[in-house]
């Protein structure tokens, strides 16, 4: 399934909720951005307490997107748990951040009790190959940062449409997410080199017609005859 992530970067909570409520009923997903100051050289808004009590109170919002949380964090094994019980459905865990086997083994295990997927990423600077250990092993949700960790905003890398085809060629069933820079231009790049998801801030958010730019985007990956 292809699908586009608006992505919300930003340094408040009520910011976040703004931007949650301007796509609901347009989107299956909604992608956060959190930094505490530690992997990135920013930081943006970071509490899962905060996401937590808002989950609870708006839990009928059936137009409600699923939440996608990208942890550009060291050491995420220490707060997978809060981002779950904050409703995190997706938790992102760059592999720069891994410091073994046994530290996936343990975040994979606390996303699979709490029914959660787990998507491993990475940055710009870092090969698909970091990726290799990791495919076939009940792991099957990888993403591509295209930009610099942490700032909004960014051009589009162009490393990743080989990086997109290595990890395809590799595994055919994966669902690949590209984040940062992407537009009407880069969107159908990676598309076809093979990724699925796509992740989207300023393309969306900026947009003066948020449910026209999806549309647009969505038309950009459409298939041909």
């Amino acid at each position: 399934m292809t699908e586009i992530i608006p992505a919300i970067n930003s340094e408040s909570f009520s910011d976040v909720v703004e931007k949650i409520q301007r796509v609901e009923g347009l989107t299956r997903w909604i992608h956060i951005d959190v930094a505490d100051g530690t992997f990135t050289q920013n930081t943006l808004w970071h509490n899962p307490q905060e996401l937590a009590s808002w989950t609870e109170e708006n839990s009928n919002h059936q137009s409600r997107p699923l939440i996608e949380v990208h942890l550009m964090i060291e050491n995420p094994e220490d707060q997978i748990e809060k981002w779950i019980v904050a409703g995190a459905k997706r938790i992102i865990v760059h592999v720069e951040t891994i410091k073994n086997t046994k530290t996936v083994e343990k975040i994979k295990s606390l996303c699979d009790v709490a029914g959660v997927f787990l998507m491993l990423a990475i940055a710009p600077h870092t090969p698909a190959s970091a990726f290799d250990s990791y495919i076939g092993q009940n792991i099957v949700c990888f993403q591509i940062l295209a930009v610099r960790p942490g700032l909004p905003g960014q051009l589009f890398e162009e490393s990743p449409y080989d990086k997109i085809r290595y990890i395809r060629k590799k595994c055919p069933y994966c669902d690949i997410e590209v984040d940062g820079g992407v537009n009407k231009k880069t969107i159908k790049k990676c598309h076809d080199a093979g990724a699925n998801l796509f992740v989207a801030a300023s393309a969306i958010f900026n947009a003066p017609d948020i449910k026209k730019v999806l549309a647009d985007l969505q038309e950009n990956i459409r298939p041909t005859d």
